[in-house]
């Protein structure tokens, strides 16, 4: 997991705090009782946005806090491809306690990949598969904007040539559906020759290579002791993951289990929940 924001972004420390203090100072100049710092959340998109143009990128990848309308991501007026990953109950206090209301607050991204008489390209839309209540409003929101909403479904063992995900959970095989998908649809955009991203035999090499490779620490994370004396190495062993509602801590759960169940040791559980806020 990341303990410094500039872990986040892999530019020199001056550089970067040049950035961030540019993003800290020009709000602050705004303030008042009426308008106050941006949220923490807010802050770190304002200071995303910074560094990806200033630096020039080729492409960015943003990943939504809350999502939806009420997040600031939602400033991105034309995105090249939109994905919605798995939905449950989560934020409840501000999109309501029902799936399909959070559905519907979710899917307010959409509205910016159609816009008449300026896109020159299809903007795509991808999802997994989602329960019933939750499928059914974001197709109906998709249809109203004439986006074209597709469901990606999870890869298998044979798409990486019988290799494993880096992260090997149960649920990821969901997500790298998606990113498949996702990543596809912009390589056809910048008119790279690429197959659909349903595929029915082994995914091209970079893919399976990043797929294979990739790490997310603080994600279903097994950390062993490395302070233990040398003969009982392994004896502390951390599975640590960052799931924070009902359904990502049920699936946390499967994971634990199944990497644990061959396991006779002492198995202690801690749980942190901290609230998040800048000033």
């Amino acid at each position: 997991m990341l303990l410094a924001l500039r872990e986040s972004v892999e530019i020199r420390e001056e550089k970067f705090m040049e950035y961030f203090w540019w993003c800290y100072d020009k709000p602050k100049e705004k303030t008042s009782d009426d308008v106050p710092m941006p949220t923490f959340f807010q802050f770190l998109a304002l200071l995303a946005f910074k560094i990806f143009s200033a630096e020039k990128v080729d492409v960015a990848i943003l990943e939504v806090g809350l999502g939806g309308r009420a997040d600031a991501t939602i400033v991105v007026q034309a995105p090249i491809v939109c994905g919605v990953s798995s939905l449950g109950y989560d934020h409840m206090e501000i999109f309501g306690n029902t799936l399909g209301g959070i559905a519907a607050a979710k899917a307010d991204i959409f509205k910016f990949l159609f816009v008449p008489f300026q896109m020159q390209h299809e903007i795509p839309a991808f999802t997994v598969p989602q329960p019933d209540e939750a499928i059914q409003v974001l197709e109906e929101k998709a249809s109203k904007l004439n986006v074209k909403l597709q469901v990606a479904h999870p890869i298998d063992a044979s798409s990486l040539n019988d290799l494993k995900l880096s992260l090997d959970c149960e649920h990821q095989y969901l997500n790298a559906g998606l990113a498949v998908a996702l990543c596809t649809a912009w390589l056809q955009r910048i008119g790279h020759p690429i197959s659909n991203f349903i595929q029915t035999g082994p995914l091209p090499e970079p893919f399976i290579k990043g797929l294979t490779t990739a790490s997310l620490q603080g994600r279903a994370q097994i950390a062993r002791d490395q302070l233990t004396d040398i003969e009982s190495v392994g004896d502390l062993v951390f599975y640590l993951d960052g799931a924070h509602s009902a359904e990502s801590m049920e699936v946390c759960a499967r994971w634990f289990s199944l990497f644990t169940k061959d396991d006779n040791h002492q198995t202690n559980l801690n749980f942190e929940a901290q609230q998040q806020t800048f000033e």
